[in-house]
């Protein structure tokens, strides 16, 4: 049998004129479900049952969020669930209204209970609140950072709605964390609670990219120390974060940054599941431009695909979900960069002294930094992962529409994720 393409289901290579997987038993060439039927088995949408599961066979079925894709004029959302997590537990919004837009991604710490819930209302509350704030007058940079500390309350008032116990989940509140950006004019105003991060991507000098935000989390508590970087981010606890949004979280006042979008570029906004891979400005520089990113090239929605579609080709250990935005005259000539850099390595997992490494997928315990360097709260024991509980929650509050799943068996030959998960 010659390999030609994958099973969608256990990622296997199949032959091209297979009906089933040899190995899983999905069927490759089913004629095209109607919406909500199983993949593998075929069986009708009516089997299903409320928790997203073939009532047939036990496949989990697509959730309505595990990719979606919004397009608002120049602004572009794109998120995916990536490899390995079972749902997709970050949210997005884009806004744009006279005079100002706004991109908001919210990561919901998978140790917590509820964390999809969690970054979805975060995210919309957000949104919500800058909105009203500088809808109906001429807004300015500081009417905007004004508006992104109310909206920080806000966002962490609805994480405190999310429901605190889940079924077969984690004891933790639901926690999240957000990153947030205002453009008014070539004004650009940032706040950040954890580790997503928002960044000024330069299209025309190489040495105009710059991370705008700064992460909650140890790494950059021992950098404010004195460790040099390389040093902090070798650390076990390295990205557990320090400030989130939940019950729990310790009371900060939100930092808030206004920049210059001197020139012609891109404003990124995006979740650890993006810079774990590519986490310099220059590295996010090149990925981006590498697409001919611009009116010149590909839209603003295909440059954040192609993003999304690195991260995923490069292990997509977590959820992933870029917020990307034009800015300037990218109209005008863009050098052509150098080929995309390979990623940069993802973190290691990390294993307590006197314990035996973890399987690749096991769930990361609070506190201890995950195989894909995702957000761990700080200060608690490690626990058992409890066995995966369908969501089954539906799309983040922003008119976002989902991407159907395709009816063709995947030609993409990296390794995709089983139809058994654990619980992230």
């Amino acid at each position: 049998m010659t390999p030609a393409l994958v099973c969608p289901s256990c990622g296997d290579p199949v032959a091209e004129g297979d009906e089933f997987c040899e190995t899983c038993g999905t069927r490759l060439h089913a004629p095209p479900p109607e919406e909500g039927t199983c993949p593998k088995c075929g069986a009708r949408a009516d089997q299903a049952d409320p928790d997203g599961y073939c009532g047939r066979c036990g496949y989990r079925l697509a959730r309505p969020n595990d990719h979606v894709e919004v397009e608002a004029g120049t602004m572009a959302l794109v998120t995916d669930k990536g490899l390995r997590h079972h749902r997709n537990e970050d949210a997005g919004v884009l806004r744009a209204g006279t005079g100002f837009s706004v991109l908001v991604v919210c990561d919901g710490v998978s140790t917590t209970a509820n964390p999809d819930q969690a970054s979805e209302a975060a995210a919309g509350a957000f949104a919500d609140l800058v909105e009203a704030s500088l809808s109906g007058h001429d807004p300015s940079p500081e009417d905007a950072a004004a508006a992104l500390v109310e909206a920080v309350a806000a966002a962490q008032k609805a994480v405190l709605g999310v429901p605190q116990e889940e079924p077969g989940g984690y004891p933790q509140a639901p926690s999240s964390t957000l990153a947030a950006a205002v453009i008014i004019g070539e004004e650009m105003v940032t706040t950040n609670v954890g580790d997503s991060r928002a960044y000024w991507i330069d299209a025309t000098d190489a040495g105009g990219s710059r991370q705008l935000s700064k992460d909650d989390s140890m790494a950059e508590a021992a950098i404010a120390a004195g460790e040099s970087p390389e040093t902090a981010y070798a650390r076990r606890d390295a990205h557990t974060i320090t400030h989130w949004l939940g019950a729990d979280a310790p009371e900060a006042t939100p930092r808030t940054q206004a920049s210059l979008a001197a020139g012609p570029g891109f404003l990124l906004v995006c979740s650890d599941g993006l810079w774990n891979y590519y986490e310099s400005p220059e590295s996010l520089r090149e990925l981006i431009l590498a697409g001919s990113a611009g009116v010149n090239g590909e839209t603003t929605l295909e440059t954040a695909r192609r993003l999304v579609e690195a991260a995923i080709a490069a292990g997509g250990h977590d959820n992933i979900t870029v917020a990307l935005t034009a800015l300037g005259p990218q109209a005008a000539p863009v050098p052509a960069p150098a080929p995309a850099p390979a990623p940069e390595e993802a973190p290691a997992p990390e294993v307590p002294p006197g314990e035996a490494p973890a399987p690749e997928e096991a769930p990361a315990p609070k506190g201890i930094p995950a195989p894909s360097g995702e957000e761990t709260l700080p200060g608690e024991a490690a626990v058992e992962a409890p066995p995966e509980t369908p969501a089954g929650v539906t799309a983040e509050a922003a008119a976002v529409q989902p991407i159907p799943e395709p009816s063709e068996p995947s030609t993409d030959p990296r390794p995709q994720p089983s139809e058994t998960e654990t619980k992230e």
